[in-house]
């Protein structure tokens, strides 16, 4: 039984650790287009280009359709 709880646990640090990965790809995402409203341009393209390589599908089909905008 103590052996199942440890894999559990390793189980949800798994899911704990891709839902903040997700999570901080759409916070780069709302961070980017903040820098993009302000004008900073440079800013707003690094951190898309973060997301194109950290984010989920749909995070990189975003952000490569704002960084076609800047």
């Amino acid at each position: 039984l103590e052996g199942n709880a440890e894999e559990d646990d390793e189980e949800l640090e798994d899911d704990l650790d891709f839902l903040s990965d997700a999570d901080e790809a759409a916070t780069k995402l709302d961070l980017a287009r903040a820098y993009f409203e302000m004008g900073d341009v440079d800013g707003a393209r690094e951190i898309l280009e973060e997301v194109v390589n950290e984010g989920n599908e749909e995070q990189v089909t975003d952000a490569k359709a704002l960084l076609e905008k800047l």
